[in-house]
């Protein structure tokens, strides 16, 4: 008789788990009407939150290395200006270098500007993304190296498709200043773009992926993911 009744017990107690469940999901999955339903609704979708998250860090960290990379040129050229206003071209590619500062006003303080803000807005956004994005403390120096590899990657691409405006200017010779100021528009939007979208995949699922230990507990995502599943399978029956 009390095996019947451990037996009922352990019954009513799964499926008040799976109606618990069942409820979390319907309410998570309505269609948010104001702010605070728009953050729980966020804060309930893993994916959704990610991407809010690293856009959000993506666009300060973005800001920070344009202001490096606009200030740090000015200080530079101003304690040294013979040095710091030479011409500097890396990486040779035919009559043009791949990273060109040779252009007037620009020289070797336009590439110091550039390549330290580039340095801090990357090392920025991993910290950030590691810790609030994806929360993955661990592989700390595994991830890193990753990141580094992955960013240099993202910095070449980005580099290459910004040369479109040159393409541009290059097709259409008589073009006035308002028609380049738009075709540097389109190669910046074209790059970042590209960037944002390496960055966000390359990070979720490689650099900032959480890999699982065999005999390690689950997480609360692949516990909410186990639920789910649990609420699919009774739905079919």
């Amino acid at each position: 008789m009390s095996d019947e009744i451990m037996e009922t017990q352990q019954e009513q107690e799964e499926a008040a788990v799976v109606e618990e469940a069942q409820q979390e999901v319907a309410a998570s999955d309505k269609k948010p009407k104001n702010l605070k339903e728009l953050i729980t609704y966020v804060k309930t979708h893993e994916s959704l939150r990610q991407v809010v998250l690293f856009t959000l860090f993506s666009m300060i960290c973005g800001v920070t290395q344009m202001l490096i990379t606009l200030l740090l040129p000015i200080i530079l050229k101003a304690a040294s200006p013979d040095k710091m206003t030479t011409p500097f071209g890396w990486i040779k590619m035919g009559e043009s270098y791949f990273f060109d500062f040779t252009d007037e006003g620009q020289g070797l303080g336009s590439f110091l500007g550039w390549l330290i803000g580039s340095i801090w807005g990357q090392a920025l956004t991993f910290i950030l993304n590691r810790k609030k994005t994806f929360n993955v403390p661990d592989h700390v120096a595994f991830r890193a190296v990753a990141y580094t590899v992955m960013a240099v990657l993202i910095i070449i691409v980005q580099t290459a498709l910004g040369k479109i405006e040159g393409v541009l200017k290059a097709n259409d010779p008589t073009a006035s200043d308002f028609v380049n100021v738009v075709y540097n528009l389109i190669a910046q939007i074209i790059a970042g773009l590209a960037a944002f979208t390496m960055s966000f995949f390359g990070n979720k699922f490689f650099v900032m992926r959480k890999w699982k230990v065999k005999g390690e507990e689950a997480t609360e995502g692949e516990a909410a993911e186990t639920a789910a599943d649990a609420i699919v399978d009774t739905d079919a029956e």
